[in-house]
């Protein structure tokens, strides 16, 4: 059962009987009743109402004087008597019902569900559900903001290391099962020691309370406080928990609590300046970008020259030379099933003729080509 309050302080009055409460409007309050509350509603105060649903509840509080009990069933006997503009306004269906004459929400309530949706569409039927109190939702209570905080302070001062990790993980523990009964991560800590704060911005929200201890304890190590702590505050700032879909064919990449662990030992040793993430440049500003390295283009011979090797010496049909310089081989074969399958070695020559030319040889035929040049 529901319990619905209408008055100017409803959501207060409201919360006398259940911290779970939805506010409607400035002055409409329901909740969910229980049996032992619902046997003493003569104590709901003002314009209420008890109802099956949450709708017949509100339009009852509404618009009947003092307590109203509606029984699972009597909606329609009990809100029929009710005029049609104490539904949601929907001038257009309103138009449409003064039309057919339609007055109260019994009236409206007796029409056939399926005139209804084909003359009305799906806000006319659920209109019609609101005037026989059937429409059933779940309750949605305004849950009030958390805030996720601790404090201590300490009648002796705390100079090593050790203990205050071992506070700061109890602090951790209690805050991130909180986090989880709302289903919510953390996105950053505020560890303020003494007078001094530090904001650990993570790079993924996460409630792990062991990765987080770790995240402390690396960031005291890195930047130690400068005198002993007499007072430690830790705040957390919620958001939404990450959601990944792994791929399943796709490779494992390396969990990111364990990644961003291992970067903050880095930082630790070379600087968190020599340390960053890569990303895209929303730029394509001249010189913003990454400098390539110069390098050779190739140009290909269509068809490659056959060559005959002699010594040092490389003979064409168009040209002849001798070699001055080699690199290689670099021997590659494939699609050994195939007709076609090739077999070769690969060779960088430099020519008397000033060229660098690329030269290959067919194992397979056992006959050599120059393949093209370099520019």
């Amino acid at each position: 059962m529901y319990a619905c309050i209408h008055a100017p302080d409803a959501g207060a009055l409201a919360r006398a009987f259940s911290p779970w409460v939805e506010i409607i409007g400035s002055s409409t309050a329901v909740f969910a009743l229980t049996p032992r509350q619902l046997a003493e509603r003569q104590k709901l105060p003002h314009n209420a109402a008890v109802a099956s649903t949450i709708e017949a509840a509100v339009i009852a509080a509404r618009n009947f004087p003092g307590m109203t009990y509606i029984a699972p069933g009597d909606e329609i006997r009990m809100l029929g008597g009710l005029p049609i503009d104490c539904l949601p306004p929907d001038p257009a269906i309103f138009e449409i019902l003064e039309m057919w004459g339609i007055r109260t929400l019994g009236d409206f309530a007796k029409l056939p569900e399926d005139g209804v949706v084909a003359r009305l569409g799906a806000s006319g039927l659920r209109l019609q559900k609101l005037a026989r109190g059937a429409l059933d939702r779940p309750l949605r209570p305004e849950i009030p903001q958390t805030i996720y905080e601790e404090f201590a302070e300490f009648d002796h001062p705390l100079e090593l290391r050790e203990p205050l990790v071992f506070l700061i993980g109890r602090f951790l523990f209690d805050m991130t099962k909180r986090l989880k009964s709302q289903s919510l991560a953390a996105q950053a800590l505020a560890l303020t020691l003494n007078r001094q704060e530090r904001v650990l911005r993570l790079p993924f929200p996460t409630r792990d309370v062991k990765f987080l201890i770790k995240l402390v304890e690396h960031s005291l190590e890195t930047h130690p406080p400068d005198e002993p702590v007499e007072k430690v505050r830790l705040r957390i700032e919620p958001t939404e928990p990450r959601r990944v879909q792994h791929g399943l064919f796709t490779l494992a990449a390396p969990e990111p609590e364990k990644l961003e662990l291992t970067l903050g030992k880095i930082r630790g040793l070379v600087g968190a300046e020599n340390v960053i993430y890569p990303k895209v440049l929303n730029t394509y500003r001249p010189g913003s970008g990454p400098v390539e390295q110069p390098f050779l283009a190739f140009r290909y011979f269509r068809a490659p020259l056959e060559a005959r090797i002699q010594e040092k010496a490389v003979t064409t049909r168009t040209f002849r030379g001798q070699i001055l310089n080699i690199a290689g081989p670099w021997r590659s074969s494939g699609d050994w099933w195939r007709p076609d399958a090739w077999d070769r070695d690969e060779f960088d020559v430099y020519l008397s003729d000033g060229a660098l030319y690329r030269l290959v040889r067919d194992r397979g035929e056992q006959r050599w080509f120059v393949e093209g040049s370099y520019d």
